[in-house]
């Protein structure tokens, strides 16, 4: 599978951002962090590249959100998991504006076959019966792209909120990939955002800007760019990462 182009980071950041855009929602419009922009496009790009039906197991209202709002006219359909539940008659509230909540369509039954399904996250106590219930919706040879935490993640203001954390108890890239080829699927490439190289490059470039050097500062903006996005084993050390498998 070849690598997906994702656009680089034009500014540096210490671990994401979250600029409120429209605080007095119901479900605000908040600017995810950079990591998880970057997580949600790729998960959004090779699912449109796959083309519909896609199923979307979200496991909080965050992830529904971002990724039904970048999966619009993909035949999305969302299968709430974990800890939340979502109808028909409280969509609206949950999804906010962002959405366009009617189009939604929300899983009642394991017989929707899907040519591609995006999972966010996987979670402790609760992965083993969603990855079941992912192997039975997924046509087979279909793709199933993962959204992991890691242990950075805790540093990222979404998981320092106090009205919805993303997840509860992700279990992690590691155990991610260990459960996806227990589970029947091939894991065919990781990618991780904003990796330990590319954090000590941010910080390196605002230490050279307060020092007054804006030419070295200038080269630490670039290796932080280009060190944002990392494959293979590189990505364990990532605050976010997506695995990409396929059903065997």
């Amino acid at each position: 599978m070849t690598a997906p182009v994702l656009p680089c980071p034009t500014a540096p950041q210490p671990l994401g951002t979250s600029a409120p855009l429209h605080p007095c929602s119901p479900a605000p419009l908040l600017r995810p962090s950079l990591e998880y922009q970057h997580a949600f496009d790729l998960c959004a790009v090779e699912a449109h590249r796959e083309g519909g039906p896609v199923a979307v197991f979200a496991s909080s209202p965050f992830y529904a959100r971002k990724l039904l709002k970048r999966l619009d006219g993909c035949e999305a359909t969302l299968v709430p998991i974990g800890g939340w539940s979502s109808s028909s008659a409280n969509i609206g509230e949950l999804l906010g504006p962002e959405v366009e909540h009617p189009d939604v369509q929300i899983l009642e039954s394991l017989d929707v076959q899907a040519k591609a399904a995006v999972w966010a996250e996987p979670e402790r106590e609760s992965s083993r019966q969603v990855l079941k219930h992912v192997h039975q919706v997924l046509l087979p040879g279909g793709h199933l792209y993962v959204i992991a935490s890691g242990w950075l993640a805790r540093f990222l203001p979404e998981w320092k909120r106090d009205d919805g954390l993303p997840g509860e108890r992700p279990v992690g890239l590691r155990q991610t990939i260990t459960s996806l080829r227990q589970g029947g699927f091939t894991v065919e490439a990781l990618y991780g955002f904003h990796g330990p190289e590319s954090i000590l490059w941010g910080y390196a470039f605002r230490l050279m800007e307060r020092l007054g050097r804006g030419d070295l500062a200038d080269r630490c903006l670039f290796k932080m760019r280009a060190e944002y996005m990392v494959s293979g084993q590189q990505a364990m050390w990532t605050p976010v990462g997506v695995t990409l498998a396929r059903k065997r």
